[in-house]
């Protein structure tokens, strides 16, 4: 996936970043409510009617974290799931309005990109998420 709309049919949605980095833990609720507040600015206006969602993850971490234990494909769920429809009712978010999906199943999030990346500066996430374009079931194949 690229930065902006390509052939391929996806379109950039929406771009931010996360101070820091997180994982599922204890603070899941107020970690994901945090990411929709950050996310709600500048987010589109819905409703969304993509076919299906990807990300790109770009987790940076201080090189002097390089040895610790950080399990990055935990970063990805935590943000996933900040923009699904049944977690945003459940905890009750002020930011209803970056719900994308009803829920993070295959049917809604189909493509996930993240990376890790050690940098000489504080600990960042920067996100990046696509929707899949409907497809023309009128055009000729």
């Amino acid at each position: 996936m690229e930065d902006s709309s390509n052939t391929e049919g996806f379109t950039l949605i929406h771009h931010f970043h996360i101070l820091g980095t997180h994982t599922y833990g204890s603070e899941d609720k107020a970690r994901q409510e945090e990411i929709r507040k950050i996310a709600h600015r500048d987010f589109p206006i819905g409703p969304f009617e993509y076919e299906w969602y990807g990300f790109r993850i770009k987790v940076r971490r201080d090189v002097g974290k390089m040895d610790s234990v950080f399990d990055l494909d935990n970063v990805a769920g935590l943000i996933i799931n900040a923009f699904s429809g049944r977690q945003i009712e459940k905890h009750r978010s002020a930011f209803p309005e970056v719900e994308l999906y009803e829920d993070d199943k295959l049917r809604w999030v189909r493509a996930i990109q993240i990376e890790e990346e050690f940098v000489n500066s504080k600990d960042e996430t920067e996100v990046w998420i696509f929707g899949k374009n409907k497809q023309d079931s009128t055009r000729k194949k």
